[in-house]
């Protein structure tokens, strides 16, 4: 059977994400009970101090993700420039070099410089 939701209290911040000025300012988020065991194993593993901090990467990474994709010059090359070269090599596999062959050309660049 699977749980319910878990709500964790998570201490409200100001704009300039610096912790509110009373101890009573929470949050309350609900989550799945998976979300929740990723949440804590994160908190117990030592990459971050608290669940709150944890939902904050997340948060702060979304944003960078969501200005990224909102960059013009970006959706021009992934539009003109990868998805042509992309749609080519779907079409034609023989276009494509493996990864092997990848890596046996730069040790062998490498290998002339040492």
């Amino acid at each position: 059977m699977e749980k319910g939701p878990v709500v964790l209290w998570v201490p409200a911040y100001d704009r300039d994400m610096s912790a509110a000025s009373h101890d009573e300012e929470f949050v309350a988020i609900a989550v799945p009970a998976d979300v929740a065991a990723a949440l804590d194993e994160r908190v117990r593993s030592g990459e971050y101090a608290t669940p709150g901090d944890v939902v904050r990467s997340g948060l702060r990474l979304l944003g960078e993700e969501e200005h990224m994709l909102a960059e013009p010059e970006l959706d021009r090359w992934l539009r003109d420039v990868a998805l042509p070269i992309a749609q080519a090599t779907a079409a034609d596999p023989s276009r494509s070099i493996p990864a092997d062959g990848v890596r046996a050309h730069f040790a062998e660049k490498h290998a002339r410089r040492a």
